[in-house]
C-alpha cells in the first residue's frame, strides 16, 4: 500500500472510544515522522492538524511513549512544533534527538512552550533569540541619549533595526524599574530636611549598589548589600532578607566617618522580579539619613509587596523545570532510543529517574501548599473524617503489602469535619504514612489509632523498630537515615520534617513520644463547615 493511501485509511478511522483516538493518534504520529518530500502535503497537513488537535485528549504518558519512538529519526519541522507546544517531559527526547538550526529552530521555539522554550535554548545556547534580549541598565541606556543629544539636527536619522531593539528593550527596563519603586512608600521629609537627607538606590541581583538618585554617586556604587558590615556597610537585618528575597525596612546603612554621606543611614528596600519570566533582577529602595523615629510616619502604602508565596512557587518551578530535564534524558539512554547502551548505563538511568520523579514529587508538595495560601486560604471546603477514612485505610493497606508489613488499624474515633480540604487532608496523610511504611523492616507490624483531642484529630502511626531509641530531634533531621531499614529516597528524617512543615503550614502539628507518631490535624464545628 502507497504511504498516501495509508495514511488516507488511519485518518478515516472512526473515533468512538477514547482507546481508538489512542490508536489512530499514535499511528498519525509514526506515518508523519517518516514521511518523504514525495508525500501528499493536503494528508500530510491534515495529519498534523488532527495529531494537534487531538493532542489533549491522549494521555501524558502514551504522548511521552509516542515521542520517545520517533527521537532521532528526521522528524518533519511541523510535526515537531506540535511535540514542542507539549510539556518538557514529553518533548525533551523527541528535541534532544532533533539536528535543528536556522529557521526550523526558530519555527519550533515559537510554537514551544515556556519550560520547551528553556530547554531549547540550553540545547542551542548559541541560537539567537528574537525580543529576549538581556535586561540594560541605567548606565548602559545614557550612552545612547549622549549620541542622540550630540547629532546634529540637519544630519538624517539612520535607524538600524538594532536601535529598535534597543529602544524597547530600554523601554522595558524603565517599565520594570517603576513597577519595583512602586512597592515602596515615598520618603516623607521634615521642614528641616535639607536634599541630602534621602536618596534612592537599586542593586544587581548580586547585591551590589547600581544606580543612585538624590546624593552623590561615588560613596555608594559598588557597595554591596548582600553582606553584613556594621562598621561601613549594611546590618544583618538586611543580609537575612536578601538571603531570602524578603522585603526589609528601617534596616541600618553605615557610610563610615569621612565623607559628605557619612554617618548612619536607615535603609528600606524590597526585592524586583522581572515581568516577563519572573527572575530575581535585584533590590530597588530608599534611604534615609539617621534613626528611623527622626522622621514623620509615612503613609501607608496601597501598593502590595511581593507575594512570598508566589515566590516561593517560582523558585519551585525553576527546580522542577531541570528535573524534567534530567527525567527526559535518562529515560533516552534507560530505553535505548539512540542505540544500544551498557546495562550499568541503564541502570544508573533508571534510578537517576526514579530519584528525580521522588524529587519532583517532593518540590510538588511546597509547590501545593504555596498555591493553597497564595489564594489567601482554603475554598471552604472540609473533611468529614467519617468517609474520608475508609478509602484511606485501604491505601494504608495496600502500600504495607507491597512492604511486606502488616498494619492493625482502628478507625472508630474518625469522626468530625477537618478544617482542611479534602485534597491536602489526603496528601498530608499519604507522605506521613509513606515516610513510616518506607522505614519499616519486612515482616514488622504497625498499630494505626485513630482518636480526637480536644479540637484536634491525631492519627498515631507506632514507631518501626529500627526508630526506637532515635530522638524527636534525630527524626527530624534531614540527614537522618536508619539503614537498610529506610527505603524512602530522601530517608526517614527528611520525609518527616517535609511533613512536619507541611501540616504546621496547615494549621497541625506532628506530635513524637516514645511510642507513636501523631499528626494531629484542626476541627472545626459543623455548623462552620
Amino acid at each position: 500500500m502507497r504511504f498516501d493511501d495509508r495514511l488516507a485509511t488511519v485518518l478515516a478511522q472512526p473515533v468512538a472510544a477514547s482507546h481508538d483516538r489512542n490508536v489512530r493518534w499514535r499511528q498519525l504520529v509514526d506515518l508523519v515522522a517518516r514521511s518523504t518530500a514525495t508525500a501528499d502535503r493536503v494528508l500530510l497537513d491534515r495529519a498534523i492538524a488532527t495529531i494537534e488537535q487531538d493532542r489533549s485528549a491522549i494521555a501524558e504518558p502514551l504522548r511521552a511513549a509516542a515521542a520517545r519512538s520517533i527521537a532521532g529519526a528526521a522528524i518533519p519541522v511541523a510535526l515537531l512544533e506540535v511535540f514542542a507546544g507539549d510539556s518538557l517531559a514529553v518533548a525533551a527526547p523527541l528535541l534532544a534527538g532533533g539536528r535543528l538550526e536556522g529557521d526550523a529552530l526558530e519555527r519550533v521555539r515559537r510554537s514551544a512552550s515556556p519550560d520547551v522554550r528553556r530547554f531549547l535554548d540550553t540545547l542551542h545556547p548559541g541560537a539567537p533569540k528574537p525580543a529576549e534580549l538581556p535586561e540594560m541598565t541605567l548606565t548602559q541606556v545614557a550612552p545612547d541619549r549622549e549620541r542622540a543629544e550630540d547629532s546634529s539636527p540637519g544630519a538624517p536619522a539612520e535607524t538600524s533595526i538594532g536601535d529598535v531593539v534597543a529602544r524597547l528593550d530600554r523601554l522595558r527596563s524603565e517599565r520594570d524599574r517603576d513597577r519595583a519603586r512602586s512597592v515602596l512608600p515615598e520618603p516623607v521629609r521634615s521642614d528641616s530636611a535639607d536634599t541630602r537627607s534621602v536618596f534612592r538606590w537599586e542593586c544587581s541581583p548580586g547585591g551590589e549598589i547600581d544606580w543612585v538618585e538624590g546624593v552623590p554617586r561615588g560613596p555608594l556604587i559598588g557597595r554591596s548589600i548582600a553582606v553584613a558590615d556594621p562598621d561601613e556597610g549594611v546590618d544583618d537585618c538586611v543580609e537575612r532578607a536578601f538571603s531570602i528575597r524578603a522585603p526589609f525596612r528601617d534596616c541600618v546603612l553605615e557610610l563610615g566617618d569621612e565623607g559628605q554621606l557619612a554617618g548612619r543611614w536607615t535603609i528600606s528596600g524590597a526585592p524586583a522580579f522581572a515581568a516577563n519570566d519572573g527572575r530575581f533582577i535585584g533590590y530597588r529602595g530608599i534611604a534615609q539619613r539617621g534613626e528611623p523615629q527622626e522622621f514623620a510616619a509615612p503613609e501607608p502604602s496601597t501598593a502590595p509587596l511581593p507575594d512570598s508565596h508566589d515566590t516561593l512557587r517560582e523558585m519551585i518551578h525553576e527546580i522542577k523545570t531541570p528535573l524534567n530535564a534530567i527525567i527526559g534524558f535518562a529515560e533516552i539512554i534507560d530505553g535505548q532510543y539512540f542505540g544500544p547502551a551498557h546495562r550499568r548505563y541503564r541502570e544508573r538511568a533508571a534510578q537517576i529517574v526514579s530519584n528525580a520523579r521522588a524529587l519532583l514529587e517532593a518540590a510538588n508538595d511546597l509547590d501545593f501548599v504555596a498555591r493553597i495560601q497564595s489564594a489567601g486560604s482554603t475554598s471552604g471546603q472540609r473533611t468529614d473524617l467519617k468517609t474520608f477514612f475508609p478509602a484511606f485505610t485501604g491505601r494504608i493497606l495496600e502500600k504495607a503489602a507491597q512492604h511486606g508489613v502488616q498494619v492493625d488499624i482502628q478507625s472508630g474515633d474518625a469522626d468530625g469535619l477537618c478544617a482542611l480540604e479534602p485534597t491536602l487532608t489526603e496528601r498530608l496523610l499519604a507522605r506521613f504514612s509513606d515516610a513510616v511504611l518506607g522505614a519499616t523492616a519486612p515482616g514488622e507490624q504497625l498499630m494505626m489509632r485513630v482518636r480526637r483531642a480536644g479540637g484536634q484529630c491525631g492519627i498515631a502511626i507506632s514507631r518501626p523498630r529500627s526508630t526506637i531509641l532515635a530522638t524527636r530531634d534525630d527524626l527530624l533531621d534531614p540527614e537522618f537515615t536508619i539503614g537498610d531499614s529506610d527505603r524512602g529516597l530522601l530517608g526517614l528524617g527528611f520525609s518527616l520534617r517535609l511533613v512536619n512543615g507541611l501540616v504546621e503550614l496547615a494549621g497541625g502539628t506532628l506530635d513524637i513520644n516514645d511510642q507513636y507518631l501523631t499528626l494531629l490535624l484542626p476541627l472545626v464545628e459543623r455548623d462552620q463547615g
